[in-house]
Formats: C-alpha cells, structure tokens, sequence
C-alpha cells in the first residue's frame, strides 16, 4: 500500500475556481484500477489544499501519474497555487 500526502497552498482570490477544476482530476482518479481513496480536504483561513492518496501498491501509484487526467489537469491547475506543493509519500504500512 502506497499512502501520499499533498499540500498546496493556493493563491488568494482564485480558491472557488482552483476547487471546482480539482474535482474533476479527483473524480477520474477514484475511477482508477488501484486508487483506494482520493480525497481532498480545504482549509480556507489558511487557503491551503491537503489531497491524501492511497493506493493499493507502488505499481498503482507510479501509474497513476501517467493518466491523462492527471497530467492536464494539474499542469492547467499550476496557476492557481504558489508552486510550493509539499508531498510526503508513505509505503508498507507496519500493521
């Protein structure tokens, strides 16, 4: 099992617009063969997106970046947060 945890902070101004494309990159990859969950949660105050990604093994998560939704979609996403995205990975759970 292959757990990702993403933050992005996003640019004031643009969150209502950010969020409503997100969703549709977020939907097409719950549909995905090994996504076991995709969710994204918002902090307005501080304006920051946390997506957490799990993914039942290393294969899944490496294919999942060669989907065609998420490659347009993020890179059309870019403008919208300050180019800071801080990703930690986590594999093999202990228990």
């Amino acid at each position: 099992m292959v757990k990702i945890v993403v933050k992005f902070k996003i640019l004031p101004g643009v969150e209502e617009e950010y969020l409503e494309k997100l969703k549709k990159c977020i939907l097409a990859t719950r549909q995905e063969p090994g996504c076991l969950e995709y969710t994204a949660f918002w902090n307005a105050e501080e304006r920051v997106l946390t997506l957490f990604e799990c993914f039942k093994d290393k294969e899944a998560a490496e294919v999942h970046l060669t989907y065609p939704h998420f490659a347009v979609d993020f890179k059309a996403l870019k403008p919208y947060y300050d180019g800071k995205a801080v990703a930690e990975r986590y594999e093999d759970p202990i228990i």
